[in-house]
């Protein structure tokens, strides 16, 4: 079940009973108690907030020591991706089958979307990847990324841009998914810079739906090899995701557009309403004008040979075109 849009968090009550546990993290229950307490006013709730950024196994193996002798008739995920991911994966690792709902804070990951959670074991990410935590409900309320900072808006709105665009020329792309993705990608196209930089309400609403579109694409699809380069610059350089994503998209549509059939290409250019000449010049005029860091040099990001050999070969294997670590390289310096 899907509520998208402005307010929809009014559902909320109508989907809970009994004991419900919300894992959220207390700068976002700070500035959203106000809307979220109204609706869990007849349910016994357990809140739980010792997540950070990038979540790590053995804070989840701590989460679920606490929480292993309390009965929940549903979980709550009241956040960014990080968050989301943590619910996700403490359902996982956990043997009640608990039923999730999602609440993304933030317009980027579409994880509340997705049956796949990132998890760090011993400094190392692995993905989680099954249908038992692909949240039940989904309820993506726009307000509550009104407000957010222009940086967070701008990385996770490329987040969910680059995700459509992985997503469609993908080889396990599907109908389906591609249709999302045209969707999310039209979505990002006429709404990105405006939602970012003028916190219009509208324009936020339509950049919570492509990011929950973006989602749902890559639950098909899964993304390819701009996603699997952003981690190494993640982890090492702390540039956050969607960032880091948005950094490898110029230098990799170039190395794939062209292996796409011609009706492919059209579909994908016409949705993005480029040239296939001009999509170096685009990315770049689009990160300035919400003001992202497009230089590697001038983020630091010195090390392209260990962020090329950082990369997932499975992530490799989804993308169109095949690709060798010189291929990985022109795309880092682009």
């Amino acid at each position: 079940m899907e509520f998208v849009g402005r307010g929809v968090v009014r559902h909320l009550s109508q989907q809970i009973k009994g004991c419900v546990l919300v894992f959220t993290q207390n700068g976002v229950y700070k500035l959203f108690k106000d809307t979220l307490l109204p609706q869990l006013e007849n349910v016994n709730v357990t809140f739980y907030t010792e997540i950070s950024p990038n979540p790590k196994r053995e804070e989840i193996k701590i989460a679920q020591d606490v929480l292993k002798n309390k009965k929940f008739d549903t979980i709550i995920a009241f956040g960014g991706g990080s968050v989301i991911d943590f619910a996700k994966a403490f359902r996982f690792y956990d043997e009640r089958d608990i039923p999730l709902i999602a609440m993304p804070t933030t317009a980027g990951t579409g994880s509340q979307a997705t049956q796949f959670a990132v998890v760090y074991i011993n400094n190392q990410k692995t993905s989680l990847d099954s249908p038992k935590i692909l949240p039940n409900i989904t309820i993506a309320d726009s307000q509550w990324v009104e407000n957010a900072p222009i940086y967070t808006k701008a990385s996770c709105a490329m987040d969910a841009y680059c995700q459509a665009i992985e997503s469609f020329w993908a080889k396990a792309a599907t109908t389906e998914s591609r249709k999302y993705a045209i969707a999310a990608i039209e979505l990002c196209r006429d709404n990105l810079i405006k939602a970012v930089n003028t916190n219009d309400a509208e324009a936020n609403e339509k950049m919570v739906l492509a990011a929950h579109l973006a989602g749902k694409a890559i639950n098909i699809s899964r993304t390819t090899a701009a996603h699997a380069l952003s981690y190494k610059i993640t982890s090492k350089y702390g540039i956050p995701h969607g960032h880091a994503v948005a950094l490898n998209i110029a230098g990799l549509f170039e190395q794939n557009i062209d292996t796409l059939p011609k009706e492919e290409q059209k579909a994908l250019l016409v949705a993005m309403n480029i040239n296939r000449d001009c999509v170096r010049d685009y990315f770049h005029k689009l990160m300035k004008k919400i003001n992202l860091e497009d230089d590697f040099n001038a983020l630091n990001i010195c090390n392209l040979e260990e962020i090329a050999d950082s990369v997932n070969l499975e992530r490799l294997a989804n993308n169109p075109k095949s690709l060798d670590k010189n291929d990985l390289l022109h795309i880092l310096k682009y």
